[in-house]
């Protein structure tokens, strides 16, 4: 038996609180259509055997159906699956609706995902008995102002990392509290891999490191932890999991991109062409939005029938213009092998903030000016109204995808 060491003695209370909606995108659904309530169903982004399921509502989810679940198995698994196609702007509406009846209750410090927030509790709201009305009073809120199908888990701790893994104990509608008096006995059943941060490549490498159980990572002490992770962030890691309440580090965008499953008259290598230069138009257009240059465009695609992936990719001089990011995909399209496309993406990196660029002797200002012109009657007159070169044909077909981390603007549907 692992002889535990004790909790940090100067570890603050409870300090956050963590919302999670449960099987969010089958719950909005269910929500939305009465004749779905109490079925098993499965969110999927198309009507097709061949994909994945995005989220699957409890009542699927009692025959082993889940998010990744292939939808010809899940079908299989539960003859009775109902398969709904996803609907992303409806659940950024649902969002925003329930942050404002979380706002009603608490206010948010932070949106962690499109159906995750945390809270910073105030010294009233420091203990069990307070965060556990509090708790009530905003399942409540959610269920009078937004609706009774969407449940919800909350966790309570010292700080975000603890109580994001309270969030998880308890599903649906639960609630758990870390209180730093019963740390670490709450938690030493759970797997490694239920901490958020441990992923599938770090959990083999702390198991590598004999860090296999939850007791034995909580034993270990801060410059092993580091050790294994490889740098700073394990020794923040081992001070969060003993309840640490350390400020998070400012993020920094390393990307922008977005990816597409197509449907299936999609899946040839011309059709896709125009469905990878839409999605470049909006990837453009975020890396605007952020005040950002890219001096990279990748290019990545999977193809059916389990023949694998493609990936190629380009670099330039600084830009955010359109025509510019456009002649690079074309550039890169030209290799394209002629396979059928399953999922096709595009992503711009090697950002540079708009402050620190420097422009170079060869950018040509009429790009940037037609570009511009372009956002400013789109905004005016609504999304794709205007667009450029072969992008302008799909413009309003394609919608906006949900990633995880990043709730899209409604403007982006």
């Amino acid at each position: 038996m692992v002889q535990l060491k004790a909790s940090i003695t100067d570890t603050p209370g409870l300090r956050w609180l963590v919302a999670d909606l449960n099987s969010y995108f089958a719950s909005c659904e269910q929500q939305e259509n009465p004749d779905l309530r109490g079925k098993p169903i499965a969110v999927a982004p198309l009507m097709s055997n061949t994909t994945c399921a995005i989220a699957a509502s409890y009542e699927a989810k009692a025959y082993g159906v889940k998010t990744g679940t292939n939808i010809g198995e899940a079908r299989k698994m539960c003859p009775d699956l109902i398969v709904v196609a996803s609907r992303p702007k409806l659940y950024v509406e649902y969002h925003h609706r329930i942050l404002d009846a979380i706002e009603r209750c608490i206010p948010i410090e932070h949106v962690m995902s499109i159906d995750e927030v945390a809270c910073a509790l105030d010294r009233t709201q420091q203990t069990a008995e307070a965060v556990t009305k509090l708790s009530a009073e905003i399942k409540q809120s959610v269920r009078s102002h937004v609706g009774e199908c969407l449940p919800l888990s909350v966790g309570d701790a010292s700080n975000k990392l603890l109580a994001k893994l309270a969030s998880d104990m308890q599903k649906p509608d639960g609630l758990t509290i870390l209180e730093p008096e019963n740390m670490p006995q709450k938690i030493l059943h759970l797997k490694i891999e239920d901490i958020c941060g441990v992923g599938v490549n770090m959990a083999r490498r702390l198991r590598e490191a004999g860090l296999d159980t939850m007791p034995k990572l909580w034993n270990a002490g801060p410059d092993t932890v580091q050790r294994v992770w490889g740098g700073i962030v394990g020794k923040r890691f081992h001070a969060l999991l003993h309840g640490e309440d350390l400020p998070s580090p400012p993020r920094q965008m390393r990307s922008i991109g977005h990816q597409h499953v197509l449907a299936p008259e999609q899946r040839s290598v011309e059709a896709a062409k125009t469905v990878v230069q839409e999605l470049l138009v909006k990837a453009a257009l975020r890396l605007r939005q952020e005040e950002l240059y890219c001096r990279r465009l990748s290019v990545d695609i999977n193809w059916t029938q389990d023949k694998g992936h493609w990936f190629d990719s380009r670099s330039f001089n600084e830009a955010q213009d359109n025509p510019t990011l456009s002649h690079a995909l074309l550039d890169v399209w030209k290799n394209v092998p002629k396979l059928k496309p399953l999922r096709v993406g595009v992503s711009l990196s090697d950002l540079v903030p708009a402050s620190e660029h420097q422009q170079d002797l060869f950018e040509k200002p009429e790009n940037a000016t037609l570009t511009k012109a372009i956002d400013e009657l789109n905004e005016k007159f609504g999304k794709g109204m205007v667009g450029f070169g072969l992008a302008a044909s799909t413009s309003r077909k394609l919608t906006s995808k949900i990633a995880f981390q990043r709730v899209p603007d409604l403007s982006e549907f």
